[in-house]
């Protein structure tokens, strides 16, 4: 209906786009990262608060002892599962520990053996995973940017290429005149 006067008379309908392009890359990634990296720090959150729970409820700390002396950091050991029955198994000890020591494991519920629990920061991972995910985010937008220019600048030099081998001669021949 209005159309607004372009000012510069040397700037190209693939110039616009591409400053429309950066208008539309720039306010989609301000409106969006941001949002997708809360949900998905949140996300990691709730999980690490999950994993929390699990352990606390799948995994439990007893005493194994040592049924034999200590060879090359393992030996056969015997402790009670959490249900009461006992089990059996190697363990990890020092060269040091001889039978009857007392060695801190983790079991499951069935008395099974374990790694210990992984010291879980939920509040840490979330804020790891949300700037992990910006960042994505962003190296998503400068590439999707740097591809449509690389489109434009491309034809942009089929274009210039065109006009001067069209007007190339002509200011060649005229230049001898001056």
């Amino acid at each position: 209906m209005f159309r607004r006067r372009e000012r510069n008379r040397l700037r190209r309908t693939s110039d616009r786009f591409e400053s429309l392009l950066v208008f539309v890359l720039v306010f989609t990634f301000l409106a969006g990262a941001p949002l997708l990296a809360w949900q998905a720090g949140k996300a990691g959150y709730r999980s690490d608060l999950r994993a929390q729970q699990w352990e606390r409820d799948n995994l439990f700390p007893v005493d194994a002892v040592l049924v034999e002396n200590a060879a090359v950091e393992t030996a056969k050991a015997i402790w009670t599962a959490p249900d009461g029955s006992s089990r059996n198994g190697i363990v990890q000890a020092t060269v040091s520990d001889r039978a009857g020591t007392r060695i801190p494991i983790w079991v499951d519920r069935s008395g099974a053996l374990r790694a210990p629990p992984v010291h879980h920061d939920p509040a840490a991972q979330a804020v790891a995973i949300g700037i992990a995910v910006f960042l994505c985010v962003a190296a998503a937008f400068a590439g999707l940017h740097r591809i449509a220019r690389a489109l434009l600048d491309r034809r942009r030099e089929r274009a210039w290429t065109r006009e001067w081998l069209e007007v190339g001669p002509r200011w060649s021949r005229d230049s001898g005149r001056y």
